[in-house]
């Protein structure tokens, strides 16, 4: 089975397998169901506000923005970016984490879609026609595609937007992975996973060399800032703004 139907699959049910919850029942379920924890608990409400202000920050976000969010989940992020801009197009490739979205983060401005987001932005005119986004945002998701899904990713943004900032955030940093894997046992079952073939990496996903990112966009000619997030936040993930802006 390819990545891509893993991840699929591995989210349709994460909630079931992992929490045994066959759905969503109160506002703790929606971080559950999309691994927004810390020991298996919510993030707190600290670190939760402080992501939602990086990403307005990061991006710029202004009232008449349109704004498309790659891998956007059960809404749960989405939602709270609602009053920051014009309008959103939220995406994922799970049909249950958006239905999800659509009965607990639904609002005026928000269209959830299913949808894979390396496709996505290929049929975008035909399904918005006369929109054009200027912002792209994709949150805690990078760590699940490749270096030539991220390529195709930006292609496609760069055929409908001709001027655009993308904020793709807490990606896994491979110069820093031994702060995530900092005990021996931890190291270990790093080890593990990679003697498995385990591309996973129980859920993490793909480690990120910067100067792959770097290079994919200086292919591309594409600005690209590159900025590692601190602690209460994370000391192992970074976040990657790109533009073609001057």
């Amino acid at each position: 089975m390819e990545q891509f139907d893993n991840w699929q699959q591995f989210w349709d049910t994460f909630l079931l397998k992992r929490y045994g919850k066959e759905k969503v029942q109160n506002e703790d379920d929606l971080f559950l169901q999309v691994a927004r924890t810390v020991n298996r608990k919510p993030v707190s409400r600290e670190v939760f506000d402080l992501i939602i202000a990086q990403i307005s920050s990061n991006l710029e976000l202004t009232k008449d923005d349109v704004l498309v969010d790659f891998c956007c989940g059960n809404g749960l992020f989405t939602y709270e970016l609602r009053d920051k801009v014009k309008q959103i197009i939220g995406v994922d490739f799970s049909q249950n984490i958006i239905d999800t979205a659509n009965k607990y983060k639904a609002s005026t401005n928000i269209a959830y879609c299913l949808g894979s987001a390396t496709e996505y932005m290929d049929s975008f005119r035909t399904a918005w026609p006369g929109l054009i986004p200027d912002k792209y945002l994709m949150n805690d998701s990078l760590a699940y595609f490749t270096n030539i899904n991220l390529e195709r990713i930006l292609k496609g943004i760069m055929s409908v937007s001709e001027k655009f900032t993308f904020l793709t955030r807490g990606v896994p940093n491979e110069d820093l992975k031994w702060n995530y894997y900092n005990t021996p046992e931890r190291k270990q079952f790093y080890h593990n996973l990679q003697a498995k073939g385990d591309l996973t990496n129980d859920g993490l996903g793909s480690w990120w060399k910067p100067a792959d990112i770097q290079a994919i966009c200086n292919d591309l000619k594409l600005k690209c800032v590159i900025r590692n997030q601190e602690l209460p936040l994370s000391d192992y993930r970074m976040d990657i703004i790109i533009s073609n802006r001057p």
